[in-house]
């Protein structure tokens, strides 16, 4: 029946009282912790209010409420602590290194960008909406077929699109982890799939 309480609005109220939402502003900093990393964003927008609340983030990630209960310092600490129980390696100084920047999908937009190169009998490949790999091989061969699946992926995307270009320096690379399935990955990737 309309303007009746449930059961579960009561209840609802009731935590509320206990322990209030804070709620934070658009450009505050928002973090949460994972795997071993701190993803840092700022707030652009707050959505759901009042009973379902979410921050639009410049990343392009909405976080939770529950994610702005640190602040952005104790979520570093936390996060700093937690790598030490992973294998890690933060790719650098590829050989063979093809980078592509792609023109921003909308004004204002952040640019996109794919990146493949060898570290000793690795492969490091992101193509330009995927997260960050590094893949050992334990043959030359295979991992050069690889490297060129991937390059021809990367080169075909970034043909025919305005503003689609070649840079010589490298992009930096995210810290990636070791996953159950035999390859270094982002975190959130790990997270998600092992």
């Amino acid at each position: 029946m309309k303007g009746q309480l449930s059961i579960y609005d009561f209840l609802k109220s009731e935590a509320e009282k206990k322990n209030p939402l804070k709620i934070l502003s658009v450009w505050d900093k928002i973090a949460k912790v994972i795997l071993g990393e701190c993803r840092i964003a700022t707030i652009t927008k707050v959505e759901g209010l009042p009973d379902y609340p979410f921050y639009r983030t410049d990343v392009g990630v909405c976080y939770e409420v529950k994610d702005g209960e640190k602040t952005v310092e104790e979520l570093m600490a936390i996060a700093e602590q937690e790598r030490k129980k992973y294998k890690t390696i933060i790719p650098k100084n590829l050989s063979k290194r093809i980078t592509v920047e792609y023109g921003p999908r909308e004004r204002g937009g952040r640019a996109l960008w794919a990146q493949i190169g060898i570290i000793g009998d690795m492969l490091f490949w992101k193509h330009d909406v995927t997260y960050q790999f590094l893949e050992p091989y334990d043959s030359e061969k295979k991992m050069m077929k690889e490297y060129e699946k991937h390059r021809k992926r990367i080169l075909d995307k970034m043909g025919g699109y305005r503003g689609n270009r070649l840079v010589d320096e490298e992009k930096p690379m995210r810290r990636l982890y070791w996953s159950n399935h035999g390859f270094y990955a982002d975190a959130e990737y790990v997270q998600h799939n092992g």
